[in-house]
């Protein structure tokens, strides 16, 4: 476990894939690397029926994120049901939203539950990168034809496993661990490929000032 937990603390991009579980339970597809690059999706329950993806992109200080349709119309629900003296503002912000991308420090985009993990190193801060002891919980699975098991080490909180495969070596295709109070449960690949990250064409870029209405219904 500490040879596999030693590989992942070295990596210089991951491909992270799975869930975060705040609260809410979002889940991720992100590719992102130590330089402060990142691209990919994270999607949240937007009501029972629908559920809300929503684009990022960051490139060292700077970041982006497109909502797609259905995030936009529940923002629109949500303030003409609790905010109905905002409902100008947020419609202005909605239309202005639609089809665009939201340029943000990346400071800021980095609050933002699961895109945290885009920041590797403060991601994977309270992650060992070895441990004195140990153990096999078992089979967790198969990728892509890999039967892998699951090494863990600690509990409650600080518990943390690896998914190794079953056979040959100790690269780490999987991740559990708990970032502050939210499980994080990942599968990970594209070991130290680059982050093919482009900025949004100039054209499909609105400033966060632009739609402060979004935040409406927050207060």
């Amino acid at each position: 476990m500490s040879e596999s937990l030693a590989l992942l603390k070295g990596y210089r991009s991951l491909g992270l894939k799975g869930e975060f579980r705040g609260d809410m339970t979002r889940k991720v597809d992100l590719h992102a690397d130590r330089q402060g690059n990142c691209v990919g999706t994270y999607t949240e329950p937007g009501t029972t029926t629908r559920v809300i993806t929503t684009k990022v992109v960051i490139i060292g200080d700077r970041g982006w994120v497109a909502y797609d349709d259905a995030g936009l119309e529940i923002i629109r629900s949500f303030a003409k049901s609790f905010v109905p003296d905002k409902v100008a503002t947020v419609e202005k912000a909605v239309k202005r939203a639609r089809g665009k991308y939201v340029e943000y420090p990346a400071r800021e985009l980095l609050q933002f539950p699961s895109v945290i993990l885009c920041a590797l190193d403060q991601a994977f801060a309270g992650v060992p990168g070895k441990v004195s002891s140990a153990k096999e919980v078992g089979n967790s699975g198969t990728r892509v034809g890999e039967r892998l098991v699951q090494l863990t080490h600690g509990s409650g909180g600080d518990e943390v496993s690896v998914h190794v495969p079953e056979k040959g070596g100790v690269v780490p295709r999987g991740i559990d661990f708990s970032f502050g109070d939210a499980p994080v449960l990942l599968e990970l690949d594209d070991y130290d490929e680059p982050v093919r990250v482009k900025q949004p064409d100039r054209a499909d870029i609105v400033s966060a000032g632009e739609v402060q209405g979004l935040d409406a219904i927050s207060g």
